[in-house]
């Protein structure tokens, strides 16, 4: 069954979503989003943290706009979150003593910090928040549980040859929109690839999830919900950044076709007494091998076999002594493990086997730094749990208005290397639609 559109958008995340929005808005135009899940896998379904600040997440060598036009469809892309009752501001500069004594102790220490207004809904509530994103949505038809097998180019159309359950179907459309997220990373890059979409390997952040007990880091986080501190390491001169901090919140994994990463979000209702927080490495690759996405592939599939098909988990402790952690002793009360007891069962293991020495010394050198600036950091019972990865690497060069080098193709969001995160992915989504109702709507 073929069923045509004006145009068809893959991907139901924040990119698609308010593409959609800015089509619907300015055009007529019929249009159809495509998405081979129920509901987006990404950041959008997972936690709901937004940081409205445009040296957070905002790739703009990749969008091509100015810095007015951005800062402008942030406060667009601000006022339909947090129009939303779930979404709640959680960030608090009131305490000028507090934050100038922070920012200065970061300081010392070389490391640059990022102040952004942040709000947050919650896993448990990213459901309704979808959902009326959707509501929203008054022309645009959603064809869920729907896989793209494969894109046909044809010299007026495109067609979508799909897969819904165990039958075939397809949708064309006289114009497209690629939006798959970073969990369609892969699948963007193959089928880019069959389409003639050319691409090249930008970097990729790799690291660790960071678990500890809150009180070791609810001095800072009652102020910064998600602390945004950048650290250049002494020893190789490469940069490390925190990402995703979750107060109360827990480490959960991602399934990817051959193996989990791991990931952390809060719910707006429940908390642990844990909180967690990422450290990546930002790793660029040359020849012989530039290929950043297959690096990391195997790494985390390496991480995986070590772990019997699972992420590890490793005490400070034990990482600071030089073993590996074991199940026998990972919650031992004679090494001061009972402080934080872990909220995601990974395997006991050593991030030494993993990882590079290179990425080891980063991100050790970095907890250490951390350490200063917030003491109890390195407290033995900390958990370190791997592989933490962000598949954005692959990038795609595009014309004015994130437009491939196919007419009428156009691509946005974390996946294609536009953005990083809910509020980049929803503004590359409003910068293509509006290039396809200028040039072809």
């Amino acid at each position: 069954m073929d069923t045509q559109f004006d145009v068809a958008i893959i991907g139901s995340g924040p990119a698609g979503i308010f593409a959609a929005r800015e089509l619907e808005t300015h055009s007529d135009a019929s249009i159809a989003i495509i998405d081979q899940y129920t509901y987006p896998s990404g950041g959008l379904l997972n936690d709901g943290k937004l940081n409205f600040n445009i040296n957070i997440g905002i790739e703009f060598d990749q969008l091509g706009e100015s810095q007015q036009v951005i800062e402008t469809l942030m406060q667009r892309v601000k006022e339909v979150f947090t129009s939303f009752p779930q979404s709640k501001m959680v960030t608090d500069f009131s305490d000028k003593e507090f934050l100038n004594t922070f920012v200065e102790s970061c300081h010392n220490h070389d490391v640059e910090v990022i102040l952004a207004e942040q709000w947050h809904y919650g896993t448990d509530n990213s459901k309704k928040v979808v959902q009326g994103l959707r509501s929203a949505l008054k022309k645009t038809s959603f064809k869920l549980g729907h896989r793209v097998d494969s894109i046909e180019v044809q010299p007026d159309s495109f067609v979508l040859h799909c897969v819904e359950g165990k039958s075939a179907t397809s949708v064309s459309s006289r114009i497209l929109l690629i939006a798959p997220g970073r969990a369609g990373s892969m699948w963007l890059r193959n089928t880019a690839a069959d389409m003639g979409i050319k691409h090249h390997f930008g970097p990729i952040d790799i690291g660790i999830r960071v678990e500890l007990s809150n009180d070791i880091l609810e001095p800072v986080t009652r102020y910064i919900y998600d602390p945004k501190l950048r650290f250049i390491t002494s020893r190789h001169g490469d940069r490390v950044r925190t990402f995703c901090t979750n107060p109360g919140g827990r480490v959960r994994s991602e399934k990817y076709d051959n193996f989990y990463l791991v990931n952390g979000d809060s719910l707006n209702r429940r908390k642990t007494s844990n909180t967690n927080f990422a450290l990546l490495n930002t790793l660029e690759l040359t020849e012989p091998l530039s290929d950043t996405t297959l690096f990391g592939t195997k790494l985390a599939e390496q991480f995986n076999l070590l772990g019997g098909g699972h992420p590890t988990m490793q005490r400070v402790g034990d990482f600071r002594e030089g073993r590996r952690s074991r199940h026998e002793t990972f919650f031992s009360s004679s090494l001061h493990y009972s402080r934080c007891s872990p909220s995601y069962n990974a395997t006991p293991g050593d991030l030494a086997l993993g990882f590079p020495g290179r990425i080891i010394d980063n991100l050790w050198e970095t907890m250490k730094t951390l350490d200063k600036i917030i003491p109890g950091i390195l407290h033995p019972s900390t958990i370190l749990y791997s592989p933490e990865i962000k598949f954005f690497d692959n990038r795609y060069p595009t014309r004015r208005y994130l437009e491939t080098g196919i007419d009428r193709c156009f691509i946005a969001g974390d996946g294609a290397g536009k953005s990083r995160g809910i509020v980049g992915a929803a503004i590359s989504g409003i910068i293509a639609a509006r290039g396809i109702v200028k040039k072809y709507i």
